[in-house]
């Protein structure tokens, strides 16, 4: 009898157990309405004019514009598509520079290291791209973040 209650308990532990592993299919649902990355980059690639009329078409139907609203809509939609426009390449170019930059600093730092504090290093830049990429949308960033994260460490531990 004892045999056979302490199987049931294993059996109950080990299906517990698979049952706590598993990951939930669609954590989130799925919202038509939400824009998604894919269809900002197709908007990238096109013209003031297209993305313009794109705008404008899509808050017209919900909308309903006469005519002339439509003209001034689309007048505003195209200025604000030539800025943004503008604005992107002016922050790619920005972003390239900045990635010079930091490449050349590396390389500077890597002249004074040691191979020793080189390897190092490379682990410590491969630590924080991990960590970079494990982040998630809408965690806590920042100093509070760090904060919170050393007491969450610290009441695990201790």
């Amino acid at each position: 009898m004892k045999k056979l209650a302490s199987l049931a308990v294993l059996f109950a532990g080990i299906s517990l157990a698979t049952f706590a592993q598993e990951q939930k299919q669609g954590d989130r649902p799925v919202r038509k309405d939400r824009k998604h990355a894919a269809h900002e980059r197709r908007m990238e690639n096109r013209s003031p004019e297209e993305i313009a009329k794109v705008k404008t078409d899509r808050l017209g139907k919900e909308l309903k514009f006469t005519d002339a609203q439509r003209k001034e809509v689309y007048s505003v939609q195209l200025e604000q598509a030539k800025r943004q426009v503008t604005h992107l390449a002016d922050m790619k170019k920005l972003q390239d520079k900045w990635r010079e930059e930091a490449k050349g600093s590396r390389q500077a730092m890597v002249k004074v290291l040691t191979p020793e504090q080189q390897e190092l290093l490379k682990q410590k830049f491969a630590e924080g791209k991990r960590e970079k990429g494990m982040r998630k949308p809408g965690a806590l960033k920042g100093r509070q973040g760090d904060k919170v994260q050393e007491r969450k460490e610290e009441n695990a531990t201790g």
